[in-house]
Parts: C-alpha cells; sequence; structure tokens
C-alpha cells in the first residue's frame, strides 16, 4: 500500500513538473498547478501516515469490509482510463478551484488522523479533534468535494457512474469503521451521538479545536 501511493505521489509530481514546464503563465494554468500540488500533498501525507500508522487495536473481520474498503479507495484511479471531454473555461475554473478547496481540507483532517489512519476498517486511537469533533468522518466528506471537482473537470457517464461507485463505498467504509470503532472503544458511543457522521451540523461549525492526537 504504501508503494502504492509512493508510485502515485511520484507520477504526480513528474506530470505536475512536466506541465509547468511545457504551458505559458495564465491564472487558469497556475490554478491547475495548484490543484496538482495539493494532491501531490495529500498522497505525499498518506504515505508519511501509512508508515507510521499505530497497530490495530481491532480490525473489522470478512471480504466485505475489505473489498468495501479497496474499492472505495482505488475506484477513482479508473477514472485515467476515461477519455476527457472539453468543457468550458468557467466550469475547468470551478472544477480546479473546488479540487484545491477538497485537498485541502483532505490534508487537514489527515494531519489530525496522524497515526490512526487505515485504509482498511481498523481501529488504532480515538480521534475527536480538530475536524473530527465537527463530523465523524470529514475525511470521506472532503474526499466527496475533491470527487466532485473531478467530476465536473470530465462531465461524462463513465466519470459521473465511476463517482457513484466510489461514495456508495465510501459510505460502507464508514459504517464498516463505525462497527469496529464502537466495538474498540466505549466512548465511541457518547461521541457518535454528540457528532454527525458525514454532514456538519451548523451549530458544530467553529468549535475550538483541541492538540492533534
Amino acid at each position: 500500500m504504501t508503494l502504492y501511493f509512493t508510485v502515485c505521489a511520484t507520477l504526480k509530481a513528474a506530470t505536475t513538473v512536466a506541465d509547468k514546464s511545457n504551458a505559458e503563465w495564465t491564472i487558469s494554468w497556475s490554478i491547475d498547478i495548484g490543484a496538482g500540488i495539493a494532491a501531490l500533498g495529500f498522497m505525499a501525507l498518506v504515505v508519511v501516515t501509512t508508515v507510521v500508522r499505530l497497530p490495530p487495536v481491532k480490525t473489522a473481520q470478512g471480504l466485505e469490509p475489505r473489498i468495501s474498503a479497496l474499492i472505495g479507495c482505488f475506484a477513482t484511479v479508473t477514472l485515467i482510463a476515461v477519455p476527457r471531454v472539453k468543457v468550458a473555461p468557467q466550469l475547468e475554473l470551478t472544477a480546479d478551484l473546488i479540487t484545491i478547496f477538497g485537498f485541502a481540507l483532505c490534508i487537514w483532517c489527515l494531519w489530525w488522523l496522524g497515526r490512526s489512519f487505515s485504509i482498511l476498517a481498523q481501529a488504532r486511537r480515538l480521534v475527536t479533534a480538530g475536524p473530527y469533533q465537527i463530523v465523524r468522518h470529514p475525511l470521506y466528506a472532503c474526499e466527496g468535494i475533491v470527487l466532485l471537482g473531478i467530476i465536473l473537470r470530465n462531465p461524462t457517464w463513465p466519470t459521473m457512474a465511476v463517482g457513484a461507485i466510489v461514495l456508495a463505498f465510501q459510505y460502507r467504509r464508514a459504517v464498516n469503521e463505525e462497527r469496529v470503532l464502537r466495538a474498540a472503544f466505549p466512548e465511541y458511543q457518547e461521541y457518535a451521538r454528540r457528532v454527525p457522521m458525514l454532514l456538519p451540523r451548523p451549530s458544530s461549525i467553529g468549535l475550538p479545536a483541541s492538540e492533534p492526537r
């Protein structure tokens, strides 16, 4: 898994450098490069957190949680094979801005999750601060924002179909993780009662954050 994300980050870095050297400077081009850099930063942080993560205290049993985790995590890669269509410059700019915003939020969430990061449904350490005091699965919610940007950048039926598959399996990942966390941490029940799963309540935004755990 670490090797996979390392290769992806290396390829993304090479692509970003190539784009920078082969194009003339424009605002749209700069924002497009910014989206690539944001994606690279997220993948690099995934590599780091995977290497330093804590050992799991509990893991979901059975085949379905593993399949759901792998499809939810890697199905987006198949979008590389989808032919790109030309979109209006305004839509392209909007898509890039959404992607940058989404990846920035993903980096924030992953920074707080830190050594508790998992691909499979596993419990390592309960994190309830930072973005995790707004919703219980902020990383998945923010990855949904990135996915929206990707779909707007290439609004075809195959892209939207893959996006729907990703969202469905990401939700299954969240459900499976909930079961593991409830079994591993008795305090998770109270946390789940206070904090929504994926969509924040207006009153939960702007709460003071504790130190990263």
